[in-house]
């Protein structure tokens, strides 16, 4: 069961789910339910399957299978060394991951599509990399290197999984190319990002290069194929007509306050909420504001526009309806959202000597390692979530994160974000934090304090409302406030 409250649209899951299935890959199902709660209704929800070992056996006759494997830290892009002890087994009676290394080492060593195909299903695998560029979904492999699972069938081919889907439609972009996982004044913040080609969207990674950057012809042939099957205006639009007629009355209870002005299911009442209006709007073509401070394309304007953009740059037979730039549609004005600085132009200020990776050609510093499903207030993570790494002393805040700090000869700063400044350590080719780590004993402030809630340990903002920004401890599910430290 999801709220999916991070977005506006109750959408973007179940359409996800909905284009894959149709697609014929090995996806989940989804669908909606009212929750009620010994008889008090408690909202609109997302109920979706997962991948479990029940799943395996179900749908593959897999009983108690030892090869379902979970990738849900950020950065993982199926390599040894950053997905070898990132990834966990869902079977917790298996403490031997060889087998999943030597599988990582395969992929590692191979030069050509051939050699990956004798150990992994490479056609089901291009598809759902398909399917993220066009439905502008960043929070799973390509951008963010997480939110996936392998499994290796019984056949002994490994087969690849997606889940977690509200961040698609280019909900919430801008995390990803502009602030946290891209360095945030890098040339790709300041596109339209429908119109992002497929090198710009996909971080770098060895299975990529292999599978579609050194030959594309596969991958463009899927990308027609998709655009014509159901990645387009014509097939699109018309669903989401139908799902929102049948979500609407259940959407209008869910946004209905009781007599004493509370929200059904709502456990803060300060958390901010998108409105009907938003709702009706961000499913159509307005783009609003997200609760992060971002922002979420309208859905409709997301397919128009990638549709557009592929149509001309795959050189697709496509219907000249929508291509037409006289093609009009609607913009809710109220809502829409005013400050993006998308166009704007930027300045870089980063080492710019060829011997010398740029920041958006080596690895970046990624947002916390934690499920990105988290939204608001209200929404209380669910004990499927991966938990939070055990308390420990930490030296920079880069360390909080998976990263390690910088060592003292370097002090070079190339990118600052919400965690601090950063530098890249060229001999290990990795990057490093340069921001000591304070405790909020430290610091001597702790504003949420006085609420009943203790200070976070990282900057990942996951609410915010009057108080303050809000994030979130998965060890001790529980609310924290961001530490002063995270603003300097």
């Amino acid at each position: 069961m999801r709220p999916d409250a991070s977005e506006a649209t109750f959408l973007r899951s179940k359409l996800s789910c909905d284009v894959l299935n149709r697609l014929g890959l090995t996806s989940l199902s989804s669908n909606y339910a009212k929750l009620y709660i010994n008889d008090e209704y408690m909202g609109l929800y997302n109920m979706m399957d997962s991948f479990k070992l029940s799943w395996a056996e179900y749908a593959f006759d897999d009983e108690n299978t030892t090869g379902l494997i979970q990738c849900p830290d950020s950065s993982s892009f199926l390599s040894v060394e950053s997905s070898s002890e990132m990834c966990v087994n869902e079977n917790e009676e298996v403490t031997d991951n060889s087998e999943w290394v030597q599988f990582l080492t395969a992929l590692d060593n191979a030069q050509s599509t051939e050699e990956i195909e004798k150990i992994f299903d490479v056609d089901h695998f291009l598809k759902l990399m398909a399917y993220e560029y066009l439905f502008g979904a960043w929070d799973n492999f390509l951008v963010t290197g997480h939110n996936y699972y392998l499994y290796r069938q019984q056949n002994g081919q490994w087969k690849f999984l997606l889940y977690d889907f509200d961040n698609s439609f280019g909900h919430d972009i801008d995390t990803a190319f502009k602030n946290i996982i891209f360095n945030k004044d890098s040339s790709l913040g300041t596109k339209n990002y429908p119109e992002l080609s497929f090198a710009e969207w996909a971080k770098p990674s060895h299975i990529v290069d292999v599978l579609i950057l050194k030959d594309p012809t596969r991958f463009n042939s899927i990308i027609k194929e998709i655009v014509a099957d159901v990645f387009n205006p014509a097939t699109l639009y018309a669903y989401i007509d139908q799902l929102k007629e049948k979500i609407r009355p259940y959407v209008e209870l869910d946004k209905t306050p009781d007599e004493n002005g509370h929200l059904p299911g709502r456990i803060n009442p300060k958390a901010s909420e998108y409105t009907l209006e938003e709702w009706e709007a961000n499913t159509e073509f307005t783009s609003v504001n997200s609760k992060l401070g971002y922002f979420s394309y309208g859905l409709k304007y997301w397919i128009l526009a990638k549709y557009r953009y592929v149509c001309k740059n795959y050189n697709l037979d496509c219907d000249a309806t929508y291509l037409d730039e006289s093609f009009t549609y609607e913009i809710n004005e109220n809502v829409e959202y005013k400050n993006n600085e998308q166009n704007a132009p930027v300045t870089t200020d980063v080492p710019q000597s060829t011997d010398i990776p740029q920041p958006t050609d080596v690895p970046q510093p990624t947002d916390v390692p934690q499920p990105t499903d988290v939204p608001q207030s209200t929404d209380v993570p669910q004990s499927t979530q991966t938990p939070a790494p055990q308390q420990q002393q930490y030296k920079c805040i880069s360390e909080v994160l998976g990263y390690p700090c910088c060592s003292p000869e370097i002090t070079e700063v190339f990118t600052t974000d919400i965690n601090g400044d950063w530098s890249y350590d060229f001999e290990k080719q990795i990057w490093c934090g340069l921001t000591p780590y304070k405790t909020s004993t430290e610091t001597g402030e702790c504003w949420s304090e006085k609420f009943g809630y203790p200070c976070c340990d990282n900057c990942a903002v996951y609410d915010v409302d009057d108080n303050g920004k809000w994030g979130y401890n998965f060890q001790t599910q529980t609310w924290c406030g961001i530490p002063s430290f995270c603003q300097n």
